[in-house]
This record gives C-alpha cells, structure tokens and sequence, in this order.
C-alpha cells in the first residue's frame, strides 16, 4: 500500500532574518481522487499551529509552499 507524504517548505522570521527549512510529513488518511488537496491543505494548517507552538518568543512561521505525493516506501 502506498504511503502519502507532504513536503512543506517554510520559513521562520526572527530577529536576525529569516531561516528558511523545510519538512515533509506523514498523511495517514485514505483520499479519493476529489479530496485530496483538502485533506492536505487541513493537515498542513494542523502542523503549522503544533509548529508555531515550538518557536521561541517574536518568531513567526510562513509556509512558502506544499505538495503531496505517493510512495511505496
């Protein structure tokens, strides 16, 4: 069975400049060919919001870009 995961890219703005990164994160959903994209853009709003939890005080996270993918790993 195959796997779906999102790459995210993003960056976080602090004092001294932005630091830019990226992630990719597991989906664990079944998507039919209508709902992906939703899904996707639900799940990354979700690790945003844990992710800005972690940053220090003043930091500010923007998500750049993301896209999903299948993998058979």
């Amino acid at each position: 069975m195959s796997k779906h995961l999102t790459y995210i890219s993003y960056v976080v703005q602090t004092e001294n400049g932005p630091l830019f990164n990226h992630e990719k994160i597991h989906l664990d959903h079944t998507f039919s060919s209508g709902t992906l994209h939703d899904i996707t853009q639900d799940a990354v709003i979700k690790w945003a919001d844990n992710k800005e939890k972690e940053l220090s005080a003043g930091q500010q996270l923007t998500i750049l870009n993301f896209f999903t993918f299948e993998t058979d790993n």
